[in-house]
């Protein structure tokens, strides 16, 4: 039996099991307008005259992002946005949503910038990966993070908003709980103020689940690309994917939960604590906690160099 909306007569199109709310399309799509809104108040993302940078990179949850963002600045005249792409270089992945990234800024009216690894970093990823003993996901997450601060400061930004939604955020936390790092768990946006050459980062969708932004791109009529990466089968992040959905089965809202252990906890961490020095080649910052004089990108660069001596000589 088709259950109807519990706030009008139409069908339903999702079932909330953590809140035990059926809705219709409208309303869903209501709901998720509101969380976003009153994210990007409560993160501060709006503040008098400056540039957004939006991390887009034709996936689901970037273009949902950028889709939302567009209509709630669109009013705001001393407000821009700019979509930063990262092309990593992953033969028969990348390329295809590339072509959605161009198509949803043109649609919109949104200025593009689009930096691959080959550009700031002289190789691609799936070079780097042949050369490194370190996963896929590590050298990706590594190379990527360095890669959007350098392109939001050199677009003018003042805040870079991601499309991390409630699955991601809450893997990630899980994650540094279950390795102790509260080095780590301190530095996980949204911030609220900027640490010396980083860019302050905000995510407006961490309250919301995958499925959910699954589905507003579907019912918003936006392209989703579906293709998954190659070097995903690999990573880490599936083992706690599958530990916080068996907890989300047993316990609804327990993704919810954690997000919610992370703010409390974020607010007993003080960012002021956080010191930087600046990277020697690259002049990029370097968490000074972690012990190195270079950032870990160039770090990574030099590993793959030498490795890359060794094989040629």
């Amino acid at each position: 039996m088709v259950s109807s909306c519990d706030r009008c007569t139409k069908e339903s199109v999702i079932y909330l099991r953590y809140s035990g709310q059926h809705l219709c399309r409208d309303h869903f799509l209501e709901m998720i307008g509101k969380r976003v809104r009153k994210e990007v108040r409560g993160q501060g993302i709006i503040r008098g005259e400056q540039r957004i940078a939006v991390a887009v990179s034709g996936g689901k949850d970037s273009i949902l992002l950028l889709n939302l963002l567009k209509e709630i600045v669109e009013p705001i005249r001393a407000v821009s946005l700019v979509a930063l792409t990262v092309d990593e270089g992953i033969d028969g992945y990348r390329p295809s949503s590339l072509d959605i990234v161009r198509e949803q800024t043109d649609r919109l009216g949104v200025e593009s910038k689009v930096k691959s690894y080959g550009d700031l970093f002289g190789m691609t990823m799936d070079e780097m990966v042949e050369k490194s003993d370190l996963g896929p996901c590590t050298i990706c997450g590594i190379m990527r993070r360095k890669c959007l601060n350098v392109m939001a400061k050199d677009a003018g930004c003042t805040v870079l908003a991601t499309g991390h939604n409630l699955d991601d955020m809450a893997q990630t936390i899980l994650m540094n709980v279950l390795s102790a790092d509260l080095d780590r768990m301190a530095r996980l946006g949204p911030h609220d103020r900027s640490v010396e050459g980083f860019i302050r980062r905000s995510m407006p969708l961490r309250t919301i689940p995958e499925t959910e932004t699954y589905l507003s791109a579907h019912l918003l009529g936006l392209p989703i690309h579906e293709l998954e990466c190659p070097y995903s089968e690999t990573a880490k992040r599936g083992h706690y994917r599958d530990l916080m959905m068996s907890a989300e089965e047993v316990t609804p809202g327990s993704r919810h939960s954690l997000l919610k252990f992370q703010k409390q906890l974020a607010s007993l961490i003080s960012r002021s604590d956080i010191s930087t020095s600046k990277c020697p080649k690259c002049g990029e910052p370097v968490f000074v906690g972690e012990g190195k004089r270079s950032c870990r990108a160039c770090t990574l660069l030099g590993d793959l160099e030498g490795a890359h001596e060794k094989e040629t000589s």
